[in-house]
């Protein structure tokens, strides 16, 4: 055996391990790849349904924030109302000495059994009863 037929087969044992070494490395990254699609099936199992639980969720909160939007809209509307009655309420307060006075005297008016419409008509009747020209005149002031 020479120098030469000691390096092929020196070669040839390198590339046999090395081949061996290749091998075993293959086969660890198969078996790493089937416990990886394992894993991602697992994952999709189990990931799968929460998610059709997250779009449920999703449209149940959608739904509940357009009924929250329609309260506030209501709630909107409400305070305007208030707020509008609050003026007409200042409008009122404002002028409370008339308000009283014109009280007193429909009250008064119903406590002696007549009203100002009623004591207007009862003048006008005494005015055409004595003949004069005031009553008639006033009656077709009226009737224009």
């Amino acid at each position: 055996m020479n120098s030469g037929d000691l390096a092929a087969v020196v070669v040839t044992v390198c590339v046999l391990i090395a081949l061996v070494a290749l091998i075993v490395v293959l086969t660890q990254a198969f078996a790493l790849m089937r416990e990886l699609r394992r894993k991602l099936e697992d994952f999709d199992a189990k990931v799968g349904p929460a998610l059709g639980q997250l779009a449920d969720t999703a449209e149940m909160a959608q739904a509940e924030i357009s009924r929250l939007r329609d309260l506030l809209n209501i709630a909107q509307k409400v305070a305007g109302l208030a707020e509008s009655a609050g003026a007409a309420t200042a409008r009122v307060a404002a002028t409370p000495v008339d308000k009283v006075r014109s009280a007193i005297s429909v009250l008064r008016g119903a406590q002696t059994g007549s009203t100002g419409l009623r004591d207007k008509a009862a003048d006008e009747e005494r005015e055409t009863a004595s003949g004069g020209a005031g009553g008639a005149a006033s009656g077709q002031t009226e009737e224009r």
